[in-house]
């Protein structure tokens, strides 16, 4: 499905972002996914979604939910549109709530037209400042935002059962692979192969293999490589750690093989990337 993979591996257990298209109109080069769930509200315009082998076209007053772990891709058909994405972690919910997300983001990618986009406008509104004040109770009072938000989207599904769209994936597999991915992300550091999956979770090497690309369109070996390149472009970028160095913390062993997989993913070498990167940052403070 998708020859590269881009992996979001965030910080915080909340995240929030207000943006216009002519300010990042850009379509996204390669699909990614991330260990969060994603809303996406559109305020104005028209965005494309390519989700599960399956074109989702927003328009304005459209929410999309998007389940963790997930392969998608976005395209810009409409440069004027104008969106908030929030993204957030299972820890991030308060505990009554969990039960939203079953309903809300495990059948598949949800699209859901807002006929009323007043409440939710102003609770993402809300969000925005809580999330930039960071107040002492900001975390709090974003997860009241955030439960309320869920179930203003589980009454818009209720009420737009008959039109919905969404995968066929079935949950199980879903837990599976998400539990792979969760094993993946906290130990890419390390050997990992397939045979090491198989023994902890109990399948074969094939069916994890099938599973892999079945769910998130890409291999086994791939997703373990854009991790692995997605952590070594940060620590090019936000350290001073030689070549060899981050070869071995992100989990090669060769560092003919890294800087060839590093090639494959970015089409240039370590040494470039990092230079690359600090020309842009020299630039940025030029301006400052």
């Amino acid at each position: 499905m998708a020859e590269k993979v881009n992996v979001s591996l965030r910080n915080r257990s909340f995240y929030i972002d207000y943006s216009r298209g002519y300010e990042n109109s850009r379509d996204m080069q390669h699909y990614h996914l991330h260990q969060d769930y994603e809303i996406f509200y559109l305020l104005e315009g028209e965005k494309v979604f390519l989700i599960d082998g399956k074109k989702f076209v927003a328009t304005k007053d459209t929410i999309m939910l998007i389940d963790k772990n997930i392969l998608h891709k976005t395209i810009v058909n409409d440069h004027k549109y104008q969106r908030i994405v929030l993204n957030f972690r299972d820890c991030f919910l308060l505990e009554d709530d969990q039960i939203l997300l079953s309903t809300l983001f495990k059948r598949g990618p949800l699209m859901l037209s807002v006929k009323n986009p007043t409440t939710c406008q102003k609770i993402l509104e809300k969000m925005l400042e809580e999330y930039f004040l960071d107040n002492p109770s900001s975390d709090r009072y974003l997860q009241l935002l955030l439960s309320q938000l869920l179930i203003e989207c589980e009454r818009l599904i209720h009420s737009q059962t008959s039109t919905l769209e969404h995968s066929k994936a079935t949950c199980n597999q879903h837990e599976l692979i998400d539990g792979m991915i969760t094993y993946i992300n906290e130990r890419f550091h390390q050997d990992i192969t397939l045979s090491i999956l198989a023994n902890k979770f109990y399948l074969h090497e094939q069916s994890i293999s099938k599973l892999f690309k079945q769910s998130i369109g890409c291999s086994f070996t791939e997703y373990l490589n854009a991790v692995r390149i997605t952590e070594a472009k940060r620590l090019l970028t936000e350290t001073t750690l030689k070549i060899n160095q981050i070869t071995k913390k992100v989990g090669y062993t060769n560092h003919v093989h890294f800087w060839r997989i590093f090639k494959k993913f970015t089409s240039m070498s370590p040494n470039d990337y990092r230079g690359q990167e600090t020309d842009k940052c020299k630039r940025l403070i030029d301006k400052v």
